[in-house]
């Protein structure tokens, strides 16, 4: 069964935290829930305290679909990382929660103010050591009932559809991917080819759309990824000037009988959008593609 979800970062940016609606974290989860989710991921937006989390998750009727944990492990073992990530996982455990998104971020740019052509990569030797570490990583979530999905991402060593290969052939069978079509999009990525690849390992969706042209503008003159953010490189389904093809990628999901949670996501700026408007006009788009437009909102 597909399930959609959104996450608070489209109003509570996780990476450039000036870009921030001000929403308070009860009426966040009240106005998700208005929207129709039925689930959230987590983030800076929710409740921090664990069991505060759980009771706003529940009046809301709402499930926490996934959680986050930056990686450093090309800087740490895999016993500083599980020690790193006690917290997330014991709120996870907390609240139900069996998803956790993992992305690198020991040399990541995506949050700096760092040209976007600065991208961080990884040697041969490096590919070895971090997909070992990353799978061992896997396995020990594994071995406590969770999920280990990764996230390709913007300024991170794990962008281009050549990486992601490369992180799929250096992984498994306990790591998944994460996958993301606005950030297959961004890394150069034709997103109905990208999945197509790997829909064996895919057992997380973020839906989220990229606008050409900011994009464009954003690559010719070298910009950070937080100033092509603010600029609007990113959009929600449903708007007309996206160029993800959803349908395509919504009936390769539902051919290989994918079961489990559509997260809408893109990093936006709240001052620049009406975040209600557009994730509503999300929420009916996904709902519709997924054969569920009699419960859009």
């Amino acid at each position: 069964m597909l399930r959609i979800a959104t996450t608070p970062a489209i109003w509570t940016n996780e990476d450039d935290t000036q870009l921030d609606a001000g929403v308070k974290p009860e009426a966040l989860i009240s106005e998700i829930a208005d929207l129709g989710y039925e689930g959230v991921e987590d983030g800076r937006g929710l409740p921090q305290d664990p069991a505060a989390l759980k009771d706003a998750l529940a009046n809301g009727k709402l499930d926490l679909v996934a959680s986050y944990h930056g990686t450093n492990l090309l800087n740490l073992s895999v016993e500083e990382e599980r020690e790193a990530m006690e917290a997330v996982v014991a709120r996870m455990k907390t609240v139900g929660c069996q998803t956790l998104i993992l992305r690198e971020v020991s040399n990541a740019i995506f949050a700096k103010d760092v040209p976007m052509s600065k991208q961080p990569s990884l040697t041969a030797e490096e590919w070895d050591s971090f997909g070992l570490k990353l799978e061992q990583l896997a396995t020990w979530l594994a071995d406590q009932g969770i999920t280990a999905v990764y996230q390709p991402y913007t300024g991170t060593v794990v962008q281009t559809p050549e990486e992601v290969d490369k992180l799929m052939m250096e992984t498994g069978p306990n790591l998944f991917l994460l996958f993301d079509t606005a950030q297959v999009y961004v890394g150069g990525g034709e997103p109905t080819q990208v999945l197509t690849r790997h829909l064996p390992r895919v057992r997380h969706v973020h839906l989220g759309d990229v606008r050409v042209r900011p994009l464009t503008k954003a690559r010719m003159s070298d910009q950070s990824w937080k100033e092509a953010v603010r600029n609007g490189i990113f959009t929600l389904p449903g708007d007309k000037d996206g160029s993800v093809d959803f349908r395509t990628v919504m009936n390769l999901l539902t051919a290989s009988n994918y079961e489990g949670w559509l997260t809408v996501s893109a990093g936006l700026d709240p001052e620049r959008t009406n975040i209600s408007e557009v994730q509503r006009l999300a929420y009916r788009t996904v709902a519709g593609l997924a054969g569920r437009s009699q419960q859009a909102a």
